[in-house]
């Protein structure tokens, strides 16, 4: 059980190899003059950890919408999804944005999470300075 106790991610990533990708915390909402609620973003950090494709064999069985994309990512940040906020966490992996769907929160037990993203490719990564929504 003592293995339990240690930190898996980073026992893990001794093997495998990590990369280098952004995460952008979800800070709330604010309501525009038309009255439309609109997500701010904290500016992203540079972490390190896993990546990997989910393979679509897994789609079904998850729930996933087949014709969308989706990747894990593993990492030693308190990532949130939907459950835990009316807007989820984000990544910028690949020059894409990748939006929690999933998440396995192991945080507070092991210090790391394991979550499932899908690509929002209908939305491009903002310049700097622009994530906040001043």
């Amino acid at each position: 059980m003592t293995l339990l106790r240690k930190n898996l991610l980073n026992r893990a990533l001794h093997i495998i190899p990590s990369e280098q990708f952004q995460y952008v915390k979800y800070l709330g909402a604010a309501i525009n003059d038309f009255g439309i609620s609109i997500p701010s973003y904290a500016e992203p950090v540079t972490i390190r950890g896993s990546v990997q494709a989910v393979e679509n064999a897994l789609y079904q069985q998850m729930g996933l919408d087949l014709e969308k994309n989706y990747r894990y990512f593993y990492c030693a940040q308190d990532i949130r999804g939907n459950a835990e906020n009316p807007q989820p966490d984000r990544f910028y992996y690949d020059n894409k944005i990748w939006e929690i769907v999933k998440n396995s929160h192991w945080f507070t037990y092991d210090g790391w999470c394991g979550v499932v993203a899908v690509w929002l490719k209908d939305e491009e990564i903002p310049t700097a300075g622009e994530n906040s929504n001043d």
